[in-house]
């Protein structure tokens, strides 16, 4: 004869018991969509999407299309505009390995990426310079003064904290200067930088440049005369914005 409790009640209250225990179980643990420590790991060719009402995929995390020409799982991160046009992704259209880091306009062109071939540096923008000088050149502005005189002024925004700015310099034979690259404020860049008598050199110079962020100045290169009778020169080559 099965075993067959005398008492009903005792049997439900224990019920309750548990079910009140599992309650306070359940109102103790984050809610699903909430992590309070640790971390989230997607793996066996899992994937994240975050999806618009839409239906326009705007985050994709994980295995992705095309495979490898082997065959293997593409694994990358797209992010895309709701219009749907590509933003910025760590993935190969073609499956090609290594992927690059690519950054599109809303036409499709890709403004900046790095180069995967080299494995360092920009791919994508070009960036020229023209600063070309010949083989004897001298510079055309010069000066006699013992004082520091502009010899010449470029137009600047500011978009990095230092400018790398490279120079061309020229003294008379038997004087000796120094020259500088200062701000609108006559606040030194670099400099002062000293020039041996009867020096013809080229170089370069960095230094902080100070205001605001976007802000419109101008950099001038001054020279000045320390010792002997004559001139000397400096002009302007290719001037960088560059990182701290």
């Amino acid at each position: 004869m099965p075993n067959v409790p005398e008492d009903i009640g005792t049997v439900l209250r224990t019920m309750q018991a548990q079910i009140r225990e599992l309650q306070g179980r359940v109102n103790t643990r984050p809610a699903l969509n909430h992590i309070s420590g640790g971390g989230v790991t997607i793996d066996q060719g899992g994937t994240l999407s975050v999806i618009t009402p839409g239906g326009q995929t705007v985050l994709y995390v994980g295995a992705i299309g095309p495979a490898h020409p082997d065959g293997s799982p593409q694994y990358g991160m797209v992010l895309r505009r709701e219009d749907g046009s590509a933003a910025l992704a760590v993935w190969d259209g073609a499956g090609a390995s290594p992927q690059p880091l690519a950054i599109w306009d809303r036409a499709g062109n890709t403004i900046l990426a790095d180069d995967r071939v080299a494995g360092a540096g920009l791919a994508r923008p070009y960036i020229s310079t023209d600063a070309w000088f010949g083989a004897v050149e001298a510079p055309a502005f010069t000066t006699n003064s013992a004082t520091f005189v502009t010899l010449q002024n470029l137009p600047w925004v500011k978009q990095h904290p230092r400018v790398t700015a490279h120079y061309l310099v020229k003294a008379d034979a038997g004087v000796a200067g120094e020259i500088q690259l200062v701000d609108d404020n006559n606040v030194v860049i670099a400099g002062p930088i000293t020039v041996a008598a009867g020096a013809w050199t080229y170089s370069s110079a960095t230094g902080p440049l100070a205001g605001a962020l976007y802000s419109s100045t101008y950099l001038h290169w001054q020279a000045r005369v320390t010792s002997g009778t004559g001139v000397i020169g400096v002009r302007g080559l290719s001037t960088f914005g560059v990182q701290s």
